[in-house]
């Protein structure tokens, strides 16, 4: 039986902070005012010419994409005077390879918002079992498990910051079996729409995110922890 709730413990302590890792992603993913806030400090308008009133619908319609709401990438909008010969025609931003890419994107994210759904099932069977036969384990495979995670997350976050640019790379290389991921400025507008200043924001959000309640975890059951132990060693005394 020990070896039964200690299996279930550590399931517990690594499904947890992978709930919480996949969560503070979807929450800064799908996150609009992020975005139009994100659209005018890179000047995305003026960089893709995009007719600035469309930049709002042309935001929605990404978020409805990588949600699963929207079927396709072929989003269109109007282009700016300059660019267009008449502003009310309607074109696609968008060209095949970034249309391919995005669906790539969306199926790696749509995949860990399932495997995040699976794993809050199998956490809650965890902590029911652990809580009717061993209620002591669910805090240290908190705490343990969350400690643990965060550590790593702060190492990931680390090179992200000393060294965005081999990391970037790293990651898309790990995560895409292509390399429809590298754009080209002259021809790709999704380049302008998000630019590594904006990944860079992105994921310093996410970090944030994740960080804030993997921290009040690891410091409630650990708080918890020591007053057990604190309550040991005076009844030994």
């Amino acid at each position: 039986m020990n070896k039964i709730i200690k299996i279930f413990a550590i399931l517990l302590g690594v499904l947890v902070p992978v709930i919480i890792f996949i969560s503070g992603i979807e929450a800064a993913v799908f996150d609009k005012a992020f975005y139009m806030d994100q659209m005018w400090k890179n000047q995305v308008t003026e960089n893709t010419g995009i007719y600035p009133p469309d930049m709002e619908v042309v935001v929605s319609e990404i978020i409805s994409y990588l949600k699963g709401d929207r079927q396709d990438f072929d989003i269109k909008a109007r282009l700016a005077p300059e660019n267009a010969k008449n502003v009310v025609d309607y074109v696609s931003i968008f060209n095949d390879k970034e249309i391919t890419h995005m669906d790539d994107v969306r199926d790696l994210l749509l995949f860990f918002l399932g495997l995040r759904d699976a794993a809050l099932i199998l956490a809650l069977i965890a902590f029911l079992i652990l809580l009717k036969y061993n209620n002591k384990a669910i805090i240290k495979a908190l705490f343990y498990g969350s400690a643990i995670f965060m550590v790593i997350l702060l190492i990931v976050g680390a090179s992200f910051i000393f060294n965005f640019n081999d990391t970037f790379i790293l990651f898309h290389q790990l995560f895409f079996a292509n390399d429809l991921w590298i754009m080209d400025p002259a021809t790709d507008r999704l380049i302008w729409i998000v630019p590594e200043p904006f990944f860079f924001a992105m994921i310093g959000r996410m970090v944030i995110y994740i960080l804030v309640p993997l921290g009040l975890t690891t410091l409630g059951s650990g708080l918890v922890l020591l007053k057990k132990v604190n309550i040991m060693v005076i009844n030994k005394k």
